[in-house]
C-alpha cells in the first residue's frame, strides 16, 4: 500500500453506507449525524446539516452550517470536502472511481478521486457530477438550475482507452442549467456560463458571460456586478 493511500481510511463496506441511508431516513438531523460519524466514521460539524442520502466515501468533511440534502448519492469518491455553507441540493449522483486498477488509468498516477466545494458554493438539484479525477467548485459559486454535467474521464479515440483530468471551477462562478463541462476544463473566477453550454479548455477571462455548444466568450461582465461581491452564497 502506498503512503498516499495510507492517508485515507478504508472505504466503508455497502452494507455500512446502506444502513445509515436507511436508518437515515427516520431519525431527525441530530441522532442522523451522529449515526454517520459513529457508523462511517465521518467528519460532520454539529451545525452541519445531513438529510437522509446515501454516502460511500472514505473521508467526508462537512463544515460548519454545510448541507447535503436528502436522496443525494456519493458513492467510490475518496475525499468529499464541504466548506462552510455549502450546499448540496436534493437528487444529486456524485460517483469516482477510487485506487489502481488493472485495466483503466494506468498512467495516471495521481488522480486523485475527490469532490471539494469551497466556503459558500452551492451545487442545486438533480446533477450528475463524474469524480473519477478530482472536481473543485471555488468560493461563492453556483450550479444552478437542473441536469447539469461536470465530467473528468472519457475514452480517447486515438489511443483506444479511458483518461482522466481534473475540473476546476472558479470562485464567484454562476453556471447555468443542463450545462456540460468537460475533462480538464478550467473555468476562470466570475464565469457566467449560458444554459445548455458545453465548457471545455482554460480560456483566461474572468467575469466574462461564455455560452454555446462548445461555449465561447461572448462578452464581459461588469466587475461590480452584485453577484461577484456577495458574502453571503444563498441568492435571495
Amino acid at each position: 500500500m502506498s503512503e498516499a493511500e495510507t492517508a485515507y481510511p478504508r472505504l466503508p463496506g455497502t452494507w455500512r453506507s446502506a444502513l445509515a441511508f436507511l436508518l437515515g431516513m427516520i431519525l431527525p438531523g441530530r441522532l442522523r449525524r451522529g449515526l454517520y460519524r459513529a457508523l462511517l466514521g465521518y467528519e460532520i460539524d454539529r451545525t452541519a446539516v445531513l438529510g437522509p442520502c446515501f454516502l460511500r466515501v472514505q473521508k467526508l468533511t462537512l463544515g460548519p452550517g454545510a448541507k447535503i440534502g436528502a436522496f443525494t448519492f456519493i458513492r467510490n469518491v475518496r475525499e468529499v470536502c464541504i466548506g462552510e455553507e455549502s450546499r448540496i441540493g436534493t437528487f444529486n449522483w456524485i460517483y469516482g472511481m477510487i485506487g489502481p486498477s488493472d485495466r483503466h488509468f494506468l498512467d495516471e498516477p495521481d488522480r486523485a478521486p475527490d469532490f471539494i466545494m469551497e466556503e459558500q458554493s452551492s451545487l442545486t438539484s438533480r446533477h450528475i457530477v463524474d469524480c473519477t479525477n478530482r472536481v473543485r467548485i471555488g468560493a461563492f459559486s453556483t450550479v444552478a438550475g437542473f441536469y447539469s454535467q461536470i465530467l473528468t474521464h472519457g475514452i480517447d479515440p486515438v489511443d483506444c482507452r479511458q483518461t482522466s483530468k481534473p475540473v476546476e471551477i472558479g470562485r464567484y462562478c454562476l453556471l447555468g442549467t443542463g450545462s456540460v463541462i468537460l475533462k480538464g476544463a478550467v473555468v476562470p473566477d466570475g464565469t457566467v456560463l449560458g444554459a445548455g453550454s458545453v465548457f471545455r479548455g482554460a480560456p483566461t477571462e474572468t467575469h466574462a458571460l461564455y455560452s454555446g455548444v462548445p461555449a465561447e466568450f461572448i462578452r464581459k461582465m461588469p466587475e461590480d456586478a452584485a453577484y461577484f461581491h456577495r458574502t453571503h452564497g444563498t441568492v435571495d
